[in-house]
């Protein structure tokens, strides 16, 4: 059986909310309490949220792998829920993003 893939950008925001949902309102909170105006995320915790089955992707880090890939117009449709860039720190992969932004998708996922 082929599942088609989804896009990689609507891909990454379907398991994005999906992680917000469980854990938005606390990451909100930390970064609001310490002044941070960015947020870093390890994609670890999006992993498990991610079906392949759904998204058309074997696992979540093929997701990001091709967001990489795609350049700026997928990076321009990503800046809009306050990404701001994948890295690595001590080889864990993270996401780092805009918190007023992240606050915006956090309300967008909340009400879907």
């Amino acid at each position: 059986m082929y599942i088609e893939r989804m896009d990689p950008v609507e891909a990454f925001k379907l398991v994005f909310c999906r992680y917000l949902l469980d854990r938005g309102n606390m990451v909100l909170s930390m970064t609001r309490a310490t002044g941070q105006k960015t947020v870093k995320i390890a994609l670890y915790g999006l992993w498990r949220r991610h079906e392949a089955e759904e998204t058309g992707y074997l696992q979540f880090t093929d997701i990001v792998e091709e967001l990489k890939g795609c350049g700026d117009e997928c990076f321009r449709k990503l800046e809009k829920i306050g990404i701001i860039e994948f890295t690595n720190i001590d080889n864990e992969p993270y996401v780092i993003v805009d918190v007023n932004k992240l606050d915006e998708f956090v309300r967008e996922c909340i009400s879907k």
